[in-house]
């Protein structure tokens, strides 16, 4: 058989993973404790064109869930996010997808260096 790469994730994390002839399902969970940029999950962009990402995130008793479709054409990242939920107030963090190094990168930017748990379920399709 021949060994492909995997897509990873960044930080601390637990993960499991459905793989499929078009692409995966996967999940993760992610800690962070700094305002800058988080890689919160990190794909080849040369194997996946698109991803749907559920994402949640927790800061303290502030929660926020947002949905992020991304698509790539191989050097620029299209998304949008819907469905923003966020209780009490928005804040939490804000989102964008980058290509850097070869990955399609879903990033997170939290709002303060307090604990902010990023848990995201994805799912990814094949070129």
């Amino acid at each position: 058989p021949q060994h492909k790469p995997m897509p990873y994730i960044v930080g601390n994390e637990t993960t499991s993973k459905l793989s499929m002839e078009n692409g995966l399902v996967q999940s993760a969970t992610v800690t962070t404790t700094s305002t800058g940029a988080a890689a919160l999950v990190s794909l080849t962009a040369s194997t996946y064109r698109s991803v749907d990402y559920q994402v949640q995130a927790v800061k303290g008793s502030s929660y926020n869930t947002s949905l992020i479709k991304v698509v790539h054409d191989g050097t620029n990242t299209y998304m949008t996010e819907f469905g923003n939920v966020n209780q009490p107030s928005v804040g939490i963090a804000t989102f964008s997808t980058d290509i850097n190094s070869g990955d399609l990168r879903l990033l997170g930017f939290p709002s303060s260096s307090d604990s902010t748990v990023f848990k995201i379920i994805f799912s990814a399709i094949k070129s």
